[in-house]
């Protein structure tokens, strides 16, 4: 590349400066096998860059800055170099900061040259033209750090539109087999038949979800007009059950396999729009007897009328007594433990269950009562289970 660029320095530069920038141009070899050894220590951060593509942008470099020392016009092939090399590395998965140190090395090797090709009698002229060279590295690195930062939030833009592609194929598009699942798993960077943990956000809490994963790299979100949908491989000892995420949401875990993220997406936004007050995640466990009470309500209506009237014909106090008794029973299954639990006899639990037998008419230490009675207590805040 470099023997075919005609090089001249302008008649407007001081004749002792353009005498050693000529010196430097017959010596621009040595600036680049200068740079390739020092590069050899720094490498691109594990990235992969061809070594040819690193020897030829040594080399248009090199020349540029001796083109702009010496006050010429730059040949046209190296009027967009910053651009060119930054918008390339971007594109190779470069760090940033791998890349910013090589680009100091050019400085190191322009001014080592320089410094060479000015002695003996030059290095008052080199001093006197530093802050020449300093603004011209300067300026390159500028430019470079410019267009690196605009390429990576074009590269980022672009990903992110992909991965929304395939997130709307998998949950509208309905992979037809696994091939397709497969090649959705592998894009996305996860396992199609592992585990998977959802979250379905809706209302006020979009915007504190939007925020929360907006830079989360394992973890993905999906939007469409009912609600925000977010999920992420499960892990053993981590999970958002154990560690809330700070926003009220539906959630279900043990999604078995990518391809059943969409179904437990559903069920969540279910859970989510059936939330009660306490806890932000809205489970199945804490949150299926509120929607079977609705969904026996529209089949069967006044199914729990009979339990309900009774109950509201009781004092506050006793009421809530009752109520006390039959969630932790139903929680625990145990006389003992719910007399650990409420502080109280275990005779004192016996009693009460009997005492809500005969107010309810139905038994909770029989299943098939049970579930019938749970169901309708759900109408008294916080779930009995």
């Amino acid at each position: 590349m470099a023997a075919e660029r005609n090089f001249t320095v302008a008649r407007s530069v001081e004749p002792e400066w353009a005498r050693i920038i000529e010196r430097l141009w017959q010596e621009r070899e040595l600036l680049v096998a200068d740079f390739l050894q020092r590069f050899s220590a720094i490498s691109y951060g594990g990235a992969h860059v061809p070594e040819r593509d690193v020897y030829d942008t040594a080399v248009d470099t090199m020349d540029m800055f001796i083109f702009e020392m010496a006050g010429a016009e730059l040949p046209p092939d190296l009027r967009a170099l910053p651009r060119d090399i930054a918008v390339r590395r971007a594109r190779q998965g470069v760090p940033l900061d791998a890349f910013l140190e090589a680009i100091r090395n050019d400085f190191r090797v322009l001014w080592k040259g320089l410094e060479r090709v000015a002695r003996p009698d030059g290095i008052g002229i080199l001093v006197s033209n530093m802050d020449r060279v300093l603004d011209m590295v300067e300026g390159y690195v500028s430019n470079i750090q410019q267009a690196f930062a605009e390429e990576e939030a074009l590269l980022a833009r672009d990903k992110q539109l992909y991965r929304q592609r395939l997130l709307t194929r998998l949950f509208h598009g309905q992979p037809g087999d696994e091939g397709e699942v497969a090649e959705i798993a592998t894009t996305l960077g996860v396992q199609p038949a592992g585990p998977f943990e959802v979250l379905a956000v809706i209302d006020d809490a979009v915007p504190q979800a939007q925020r929360a994963f907006a830079t989360a790299d394992d973890v993905y979100v999906y939007e469409n007009a009912e609600a925000l949908y977010v999920f992420r491989p499960q892990r053993k000892g981590r999970s958002w059950l154990g560690d809330e995420p700070g926003f009220p949401a539906g959630y279900v875990s043990d999604a078995q396999g990518l391809a059943a993220v969409p179904a437990a997406a559903a069920s969540a936004l279910v859970l989510a729009k059936n939330r009660r007050n306490g806890s932000l995640l809205a489970t199945v466990e804490e949150t299926w007897m509120g929607i079977a009470d609705g969904l026996l309500g529209a089949a069967l209506p006044g199914f729990a009328d009979r339990v309900t009237r009774a109950l509201d014909r009781c004092t506050p106090h006793e009421r809530e007594r009752l109520l006390q008794v039959a969630r932790s029973y139903a929680r625990t299954g145990s006389i003992k433990e719910t007399s650990e639990e409420l502080y109280c006899h275990r005779n004192t639990v016996v009693n009460r269950l009997r005492s809500l037998q005969d107010v309810i008419g139905l038994d909770l230490t029989v299943p098939a009562q049970a579930a019938r009675a749970l169901v309708a207590l759900s109408r008294y805040g916080k779930a009995p289970a």
